[in-house]
């Protein structure tokens, strides 16, 4: 079994291995349920797979991967933390301030920063959640989907 420290480590290291581009925060003006949010988060990142790979995206198997911090505020409400990337630098693909319009239009405010040389610090900050209660979500286009921590799943 791993200690708290240990269980945020291994995610940090795993999330370190892919070229994230974004660092989001999205939050939501009318609190949904869990499953609902998450499905509004999907309803957003295939907006962004239309705008970069066009509508048959899916078909070609090109999209942009992304892992999910699911939190809660201290009053009870969800927010995401959100790490999204693409195989070509995302920030050349498609516009930060039309993701930004975009998931304000679905869910309520929101900050798109592009990751430069703070991956490590994002990486620990997402990881964190695990060690918190929360979840951790990951596109199925990543490699490792169903991930495995030295034998223990996660």
């Amino acid at each position: 079994m791993f200690s708290k420290v240990e269980l945020q480590k291994a995610y940090s290291q795993l999330l370190a291995e892919y070229n994230w581009q974004w660092f989001c925060t999205l939050t939501f003006r009318n609190p949904p349920h869990p499953e609902a949010a998450v499905k509004l988060f999907k309803v957003w990142i295939n907006k962004i797979n239309r705008e970069i790979y066009g509508c048959r995206y899916h078909k070609r198997k090109q999209c942009v991967y992304w892992a999910l911090a699911l939190e809660y505020h201290k009053s009870g409400v969800l927010h995401f933390h959100a790490l999204v990337g693409d195989s070509h630098d995302l920030n050349t693909r498609c516009s930060r301030k039309w993701a930004h319009s975009n998931w304000y239009e679905l869910g309520g405010i929101n900050r798109i920063d592009p990751i430069d040389d703070r991956l490590k610090a994002v990486t620990n900050y997402i990881s964190k959640y695990v060690t918190k209660g929360g979840e951790i979500d990951f596109s199925d286009n990543l490699v490792g989907y169903g991930l495995q921590l030295s034998g223990v799943e996660v």
